[in-house]
């Protein structure tokens, strides 16, 4: 969030533990030479990531690209309906299946600079929501 701006909730952009489920909106620099191996990875997820992702309690997952200023970037969205999401990103984390995923996605993206330095998406706020 930009300094000096303040968050501001209401019905069409609720506080998030008036939310049943965490939303989650983020983002990640795409490398252009790598845009066709990211969507074709893509077009075909390991099994094994699909299943870690639903254990994780992950739902309603998705991934888009777009280029803006001549940068290629990627937006995801996800729902999260557990109860201990950093448990849940921690497992999802030590997995072997989703290890070997994110080193063959990892090489396509490039880190924002307002990432934390232990997170390679950007996560954005909400400030908006209509179910």
């Amino acid at each position: 969030m930009s300094e000096n701006v303040t968050p501001v909730f209401g019905p069409t952009n609720p506080k998030e533990s008036a939310i049943k489920v965490e939303r989650f909106g983020c983002v990640i620099g795409l490398k252009a030479e790598y845009e066709q191996q990211y969507r074709t990875l893509h077009a075909e997820v390991w099994p094994a990531v699909l299943d870690r992702i639903k254990r994780s309690n992950i739902k309603n997952y998705s991934i888009y690209i777009t280029e803006i200023k001549g940068e290629k970037y990627l937006f995801s969205y996800f729902e999260y309906v557990g109860d201990n999401l950093e448990k849940d990103l921690q497992d999802m984390a030590l997995d072997e299946e989703t290890q070997r995923w994110w080193k063959e996605t990892d090489c396509c993206q490039f880190k924002l600079p307002a990432a934390l330095p232990d997170e390679n998406w950007y996560r954005m706020e909400s400030v908006f929501l209509f179910e």
